[in-house]
């Protein structure tokens, strides 16, 4: 091969390699989105509209400006970048959903009626509704999603899928069964009662360990849940359920300048700075 015919393959090498690496951050950010339930194309690479339009989705589910664009904000906050190596002791978190939230489908929102609202306020005691939550956590422990299943409402606003019947509830339920078939969820005494005209709320603050020993993953971290419920006879039922994580993964990643929580932690530096 003589040494123009070599210049000319090396160039057309070094041609290829780029866009290819282009292209696998954007196959990596469409896996993303697809555990989120938010792209069902093929894993390609492809900017295509359907990539941007899963990405807008995202972008505005985590308050992010809505581009279409892979910004350096949205790429952290998928997990995807340089890593940090983890705090000392720390576990891992898997890259698969973790918490029920985790797998919403936002899409569903669209097409959902107007909220849940109750006629009438809960009237049982606070201490029976603190009982009803504890044996609620309990029943989620449980390997048959029948047991949590019957503590919720015909119709729940669950988590942000938007407004759903309890046989879709099922079906989610066997599903985060097979992805963390051992669980563990705690409360103590923390759970708080708030009343507002028919509307009754238990906040509650959750410990939770989840693990599938099959391939070898666990997680655990802490939430803040906040139960709507209803009254149905004699009974307490979830007519609508939220979470929020109170504990950053352990696996950290590297912020961008303009990542929000970056500017609480400046601020909160530059104060205990003038005030210590």
């Amino acid at each position: 091969m003589s040494k123009n015919s070599i210049l000319l393959l090396l160039i057309l090498v070094l041609c290829a390699s780029g866009p290819a690496r282009a292209d696998e951050q954007t196959r990596q950010v469409q896996e993303e989105l697809r555990k989120r339930h938010l792209f069902f194309r093929d894993i390609d690479g492809r900017n295509t509209p359907e990539y941007s339009t899963a990405l807008r989705h995202y972008q505005e589910r985590k308050g992010f400006a809505p581009t279409g664009i892979a910004d350096d904000v949205t790429l952290y906050s998928l997990g995807i970048g340089e890593p940090l190596p983890p705090a000392e002791g720390a576990p891992e978190l898997p890259d698969v959903p973790v918490l029920k939230s985790d797998a919403a489908l936002s899409e569903l929102k669209k097409r959902t009626p107007e909220p849940i609202k109750p006629e009438n306020a809960v009237a049982a005691p606070k201490g029976d509704i603190r009982d009803f939550v504890r044996r609620y956590l309990a029943a989620c422990e449980s390997s048959n999603p029948q047991d949590e299943l019957a503590f919720y409402a015909d119709r729940v606003d669950y988590f942000d899928h938007g407004v759903v019947d309890k046989t879709y509830i099922l079906n989610e339920l066997a599903v985060y069964d097979q992805r963390w078939p051992k669980r563990n969820y705690s409360t103590g005494d923390s759970v708080q009662v708030v009343k507002t005209g028919n509307n009754t709320n238990a906040r509650l603050r959750v410990s939770f360990e989840v693990a599938n020993p099959l391939h070898n993953r666990r997680a655990r971290g802490r939430t803040i849940n906040t139960l709507g419920l209803i009254e149905n006879g004699d009974s307490l039922q979830i007519a609508s359920i939220k979470e929020a994580r109170v504990r950053r993964p352990s696996r950290h990643r590297r912020r961008p300048p303009g990542f929000p929580a970056a500017v609480g932690r400046t601020v909160h530096k530059v104060f205990h700075s003038i005030f210590r």
